[in-house]
């Protein structure tokens, strides 16, 4: 195994699920504590390293999130051309390609000003999230020139995301005897209309400055309270719908109500704005001619969004294969992450 290969192993054998980052940070932390050349800036479990600020040059920062979904843990596993486990693609070998630049960073040779990010809670709540809190504590942060989100995007540049909506949904109904059910009103049963219009819903493309995203709406998950015996009084579904960016948050809400329809209880329980889609930054220009990246649009939602919030320019660039993210036996490509720390590498230093 190659040393940055190690790091990754390493970071996979901490468990980190959404709200139980703590082991992992301290490793990040115990890590980087003899360098030197870094500054920490530290908001609850979110760490900010930076690197002396010269004002003649640009400054670039990488960001990553230390959560991982919850999920079966195993051992994690070093094959012939993969890495596998949990958090491996999304985004662990995004984090280990972080520390490695952040510990080699040669402030006579770079041509940036570097922050690297290291925050808890991108896979919770948009409300929970660590990186707001540090955005709004550490003004320094709103002068980045540039954000690389190592998100996994296989190498390539995905640019814009889409907006996201959760909400709890209640088709009412009345309790009854299941022998006899025409006493009341299953919830189960009235929801099938609104069951078969998400079954019959198609993605929506939108092209925004060239680049491709679907709108998709679904249910996700369905519950009833009750027992096996008991027809059921409602039904409580999590409708989540994918929107495209540029479009704001009232209108996605307004447009789901409108898609449920009356006479049925829709309560909002997480809400994330779109990601605007970054175009004329030099930096990002230069990065993709240099290397060849192809541009695409994220079929997902990342914190360039709330980058984007706060005017900053930001795009996902990430060694790891989306296709893995949140997939069972996880795992990313042993070359994929040595490009990505390559190319970085590359870019960072005067030729």
């Amino acid at each position: 195994m190659t040393p940055l290969e190690q790091d990754l192993v390493d970071l996979l054998q901490i468990e980190s699920p959404t709200g139980q980052e703590q082991r992992l940070v301290l490793h990040l932390y115990r890590r980087l504590q003899a360098a030197k050349h870094l500054s920490l800036n530290q908001q609850g479990l979110t760490l900010v390293y930076s690197t002396e600020q010269d004002s003649s040059k640009p400054t670039l920062a990488l960001l990553g999130h230390t959560d991982t979904i919850a999920a079966p843990y195993a051992a994690p596993q070093v094959l012939d051309d993969k890495i596998v486990g949990l958090g491996a693609s999304d985004m662990k070998g995004g984090l280990a390609v972080m520390l490695r630049i952040l510990e080699e960073y040669n402030a006579a040779q770079v041509r940036f000003n570097l922050v690297g990010i290291f925050y808890d809670r991108e896979e919770g709540p948009y409300a929970e999230n660590g990186l707001g809190p540090a955005l709004e504590q550490f003004r320094f942060l709103r002068n980045l020139n540039l954000a690389l989100v190592l998100e996994p995007t296989d190498n390539q540049l995905q640019v814009g995301c889409l907006g996201a909506l959760h909400a709890k949904v209640t088709v009412p109904g009345k309790a009854a005897h299941s022998a006899r059910p025409w006493q009341g009103e299953n919830a189960l049963h009235r929801a099938w209309p609104l069951l078969q219009k998400l079954d019959q819903l198609q993605p929506v493309r939108h092209q925004i400055s060239g680049l491709e995203f679907f709108e998709v709406l679904s249910a996700t998950q369905a519950a009833t309270n009750n027992s096996r015996n008991v027809v059921p009084p409602g039904l409580q579904l999590n409708l989540n719908y994918r929107f495209a960016p540029g479009k704001p948050l009232e209108q996605a809400c307004s447009e789901l109500r409108d898609f449920v329809g009356p006479g049925i209880e829709l309560e909002f329980v997480d809400q994330c704005p779109s990601g605007k889609v970054v175009q004329n930054n030099p930096i990002l220009d230069e990065l993709a001619n240099r290397f060849s990246l192809k541009r695409e649009g994220k079929q997902a939602w990342t914190d360039i969004a709330r980058l984007g919030d706060y005017g900053l320019d930001a795009a996902n660039f990430g060694p790891g294969q989306p296709a893995q993210a949140h997939q069972q036996g996880e795992w990313i490509s042993r070359a994929a992450l040595a490009a990505h720390y390559q190319m970085l590498q590359q870019f960072l230093y005067f030729p």
